[in-house]
């Protein structure tokens, strides 16, 4: 449909009277991309507040046109519309939403020819009636002719049909050459992806528990080196535990309480270890939610003990909640 007396006054509107109620971002999947190729916008709009009588409407300016678009699953059903003013569409969405929800919108444009690189900025804007909730801009560049042709005889510099012949190539190998570039994101526990944390703990000959939350799964992999250096001692053990569960963790070493030496000591049990003492024995004091003190979460524990610890030593293993 036609630009109408209402999308004008949008175009005027005052800013929001309610500014922070609703927040909008909104992103592209590339930052460069070629005539001919998709782009796909990623629109999110948080709620923190519950409002009705919503407007969210993504511009594709000159040089994009609308391919496809697909609602929050929350919006299934729903169909927007498209209005058109010039070279620009706007693709308008209506909507409610609840106080703390989260909705994704995606929007997929088809990229125009043009003869030179250009920046093309396509904005998300969130309206009540005739306020402004929130808006947000994503930029992406449109190469006119393919990198690839420095590397090619200067005649081939001003050969149109070679630079677009060239970009069907780059448009192919982009991605793979962003993943080498970046490819030490990959051995960083904090970055790296969390399919690849099982590859990364392997290298220490870490196993890794797959019920473990992600935050202490990289927290692992992270600290494995020097969890090693100090295998077999309390504060390994003790570091381990705390990394492992979540909770507070105390070790405690059994020694001989009441050993002694003097003139009326004699060879035998009153100077080997005293009495009442447990050599080579300790005890684990565990802090745990309510909902971890389960018999397969405590197997698991165990088992990380008898791992860690000396192989000589025997514990009791003692669990508390934490309040």
């Amino acid at each position: 449909m036609t630009t109408d007396t209402a999308t004008r006054e949008w175009r005027g509107q005052r800013p929001a009277t309610t500014a922070g109620a609703v927040m909008v971002a909104h992103v592209a999947d590339f930052y460069r991309r070629y005539p001919g190729e998709l782009v796909t916008f990623y629109t999110r709009v948080e709620a923190r507040e519950a409002a009705s009588n919503l407007t969210l409407r993504i511009t594709l300016p000159d040089g994009l046109m609308l391919h496809d678009y697909s609602p929050p699953p929350e919006f299934q059903g729903a169909t927007p519309y498209v209005e058109v003013d010039g070279g620009t569409q706007y693709l308008v969405w209506s909507f409610t939403v609840s106080a703390g929800a989260c909705y994704e919108f995606q929007t997929q444009a088809r990229i125009a020819p043009v003869t030179r690189d250009r920046e093309i900025t396509s904005r998300a804007v969130v309206t009540h009636e005739d306020d402004v909730l929130s808006e947000e801009s994503a930029t992406f560049v449109v190469r006119a002719r393919g990198d690839y042709l420095r590397y090619l005889p200067e005649i081939y510099a001003d050969d149109e049909l070679m630079g677009r012949f060239l970009m069907l190539f780059e448009s192919f190998w982009s991605p793979i050459e962003t993943q080498i570039d970046s490819i030490s994101n990959y051995f960083n526990p904090e970055m790296t992806p969390p399919d690849f944390l099982r590859w990364l703990a392997s290298w220490f000959d870490l196993t890794l528990n797959e019920r473990l939350p992600e935050e202490r799964r990289r927290r692992l992999v992270q600290a494995a080196v020097s969890l090693y250096r100090q295998r077999g001692t309390r504060q390994g053990l003790k570091r381990y535990l705390e990394i492992y569960t979540g909770g507070e963790a105390h070790i405690v070493e059994h020694r001989a309480d009441n050993f002694r030496l003097g003139s009326d000591a004699v060879l035998g049990p009153g100077i080997a270890l005293g009495r009442n003492n447990r050599p080579h024995t300790f005890t684990v004091l565990l802090r745990l939610p309510p909902e971890d003190i389960e018999a397969t979460w405590l197997n698991s524990i165990r088992a990380l003990i008898e791992a860690e610890k000396p192989a000589h030593t025997a514990y009791t293993l003692v669990l508390k909640n934490e309040t």
